[in-house]
């Protein structure tokens, strides 16, 4: 009997839990470069032209601004996209003063991509339209397919054997896809003003960053360099997204969502592999982890669950990828390591700085539970601090800064602390809260933080309730890698989230 790549991983959790050892099983099911499993080539990529598209027509684009669909063509305009764009609607003549069309076989051009965006029960017909225009790439926005029950399926399946047929390919349907920052290209409902350019690329399986959008520009301070929105994953899968995106030398981190695997499970494992081993870092959020969460996910995008998540889970370490465990992780981690840059935790040994002293024993706790420790800093170390002690000793990890301000000035004691404890061999990263009235405090208070990025020690800021988008000062700090968090507990994550990264890595 052939096995499928599901039950292999079943069967080696079960043996590594019956021996009580790390069975190399799973590793060796991640080693699928050396099998053929992973990437098969560097030659360029079928999805290249999806995210890079030359020319795109946009059908069901609306000239009212009041309409969503008015922002697929909008933001291409106000974003700056170089590519030619046709509008497609049966009867305007211009929208946003480009020429439309009331079909994509009237274009008088070729056409890279075609982005449908019609109902579900038009679009077998506008993708009829596109096979008789030789167009051989399509992303498909509507919904009401295999999700929605045994007619959307075969209305799925219908589609599907079209697009075989006549060899194009295609993202979704239920998908709104794709962007490429770079390249000024983004299909999206939301009136996009811009969108900073980063290292951060993103694979959903759903459109569920789209109601915070916004909130993730903006606010959150999220710096982008592609997402592709796979949808129902009728034709291009994960492991396509995946592929693409580790040979992509503008992609720094991966995000990746799921609710199912679609694509080949050793592939998909070798392409997290491959991207560890080019110190990409992955982080994984897969849901229908629970049967009541495969059955939402069976009705929302009409995906098939398969395997243990206790498997997935080891499969993911073994690979040198994250999992993040909800949204606020997934979201808090991507963020925080496309901004971290090249900085990595070589050690576990944290300096930890906080105002109230039982925030800061309620912090030593997080530490530890994350697999970090505060750092036995060194005798001459703590012979810099004394000049800003209390007329008495304290302890001088972690450091009580709500003491400590009682006899000094703001400046001088954050920038003495710093100064001492960056020098200190025994400290691999910071995590330290900011004063409340930080903002009022000169831009140059801000630089000794830097000092820390300078000697390529990781340090993480918190300031209670406080969103590093909303404050200048603040995206400042995050473009010099000194990031800010709105809360503790998110800032030793990250940091142990570096730590983890550079462990797996070192351990591949």
């Amino acid at each position: 009997m052939k096995l499928t790549s599901w039950q292999i991983y079943d069967i080696a959790r079960v043996i590594e839990f019956s021996a009580g050892v790390n069975d190399p099983c799973i590793l060796s099911i991640c080693q699928g470069m050396e099998e053929g499993h992973c990437m098969k080539s560097h030659t360029e990529h079928f999805l290249r032209k999806f995210l890079e598209p030359e020319s795109v027509a946009i059908v069901g684009a609306s000239n009212n601004p009041l309409r969503i669909n008015h922002n697929l063509v909008a933001n291409l305009v106000k974003l700056g996209f170089q590519g030619r764009i046709y509008p497609v609607h049966p009867k305007e003549k211009e929208i946003m003063g480009i020429k439309t069309y009331p079909s994509v076989k009237h274009i008088d051009a070729s056409v890279d991509l075609a982005v449908i965006g019609v109902s579900h029960s038009l679009t077998l017909g506008v993708l009829r339209d596109c096979v008789e225009k030789g167009i051989k790439r399509v992303t498909i926005i509507a919904g009401g397919f295999s999700e929605t029950g045994e007619q959307g399926r075969r209305a799925q399946e219908q589609m599907a054997h079209l697009l075989k047929e006549n060899d194009i390919r295609a993202i979704g349907p239920n998908a709104l896809s794709p962007i490429n920052v770079p390249a000024n290209f983004c299909i999206s409902f939301h009136r996009l003003k811009q969108i900073k350019p980063g290292g951060l690329s993103l694979i959903f399986q759903s459109g569920l960053y789209e109601p915070r959008f916004d909130w993730l520009l903006s606010d959150f301070n999220y710096h982008l360099n592609k997402l592709i929105d796979l949808g129902n994953k009728m034709d291009i899968n994960e492991v396509d997204a995946l592929t693409y995106l580790v040979q992509d030398p503008q992609t720094r981190v991966i995000g990746i969502h799921l609710e199912s695997i679609e694509g080949d499970g050793r592939e998909f494992l070798g392409a997290i592999r491959e991207a560890s081993a080019q110190n990409k870092r992955v982080v994984v959020l897969k849901s229908g982890r629970t049967k009541a969460g495969a059955r939402a996910a069976a009705s929302h995008t009409g995906a098939l669950v398969q395997g243990s998540d206790l498997v997935f889970d080891g499969a993911m370490r073994q690979c040198g990828a994250l999992r993040a465990y909800n949204l606020e992780e997934f979201f808090d981690l991507t963020r925080a390591l496309e901004r971290f840059g090249s900085l990595s935790l070589k050690g576990n040994r944290i300096f930890l700085a906080a105002l109230p002293g039982g925030e800061a024993v309620i912090l030593t706790d997080l530490c530890e539970h994350e697999g970090l420790r505060l750092a036995q800093v060194e005798d001459t170390t703590i012979d810099k601090l004394r000049s800003i002690f209390p007329p008495w000793d304290i302890l001088p990890n972690p450091w009580d800064l709500g003491v400590t301000l009682q006899f000094n000035d703001e400046n001088d004691l954050y920038g003495t602390l710093m100064e001492a404890v960056i020098e200190d061999p025994n400290v691999d990263g910071l995590a330290v809260q900011l004063h409340s009235e930080a903002f009022l405090f000169p831009k140059r208070f801000f630089e000794v933080f830097q000092r820390a990025v300078d000697v390529q020690k990781p340090i993480a800021l918190w300031l209670a309730g406080v969103e590093s988008g909303r404050h200048e000062i603040l995206e400042w700090l995050e473009e010099r890698q000194v990031l800010v968090f709105p809360s503790p507990e998110k800032a030793i994550r990250a940091l142990s989230a570096l730590y983890r990264l550079s462990r797996a890595v070192s351990e591949m």
